[in-house]
């Protein structure tokens, strides 16, 4: 089993398919609000070509060792890419201390 994990691709997801709430709360005016507009001002530009996409999720499907993972698009690899170094970054800073957490050698 593959688990696909697309970045954004040119499709009417946030086109004329996405629909946002008129509701404007002020108190989320700098998140969740900045995410709608941002959301709304890129559909239509997005980086991915989701021709190519389909073409990437057959071609797994035709070989005998699928990914576990097929990341598709510059931005969805460059961020899966950045959060598993900086979970291996954590891994290695904390070795010592996971290391630690055995019983001693010989220890029943």
């Amino acid at each position: 089993m593959t688990c696909i994990e697309p970045g954004p691709f040119r499709t009417d997801w946030a086109g004329r398919s996405l629909k946002q709430t008129p509701s404007r709360i002020d108190d989320y005016a700098e998140t969740a609000g900045k995410r709608m507009q941002a959301t709304a001002q890129t559909s239509g530009h997005q980086p991915g070509d989701p021709a190519r996409a389909v073409e990437a999720m057959i071609r797994i499907t035709e070989t005998d060792e699928p990914p576990r993972h097929l990341v598709l698009g510059a931005f969805g690899v460059d961020a899966v890419s950045k959060r598993l170094h900086a979970a291996l970054a954590d891994i290695d800073a904390w070795r010592k201390t996971s290391l630690g957490a055995d019983f001693p050698d010989g220890a029943k």
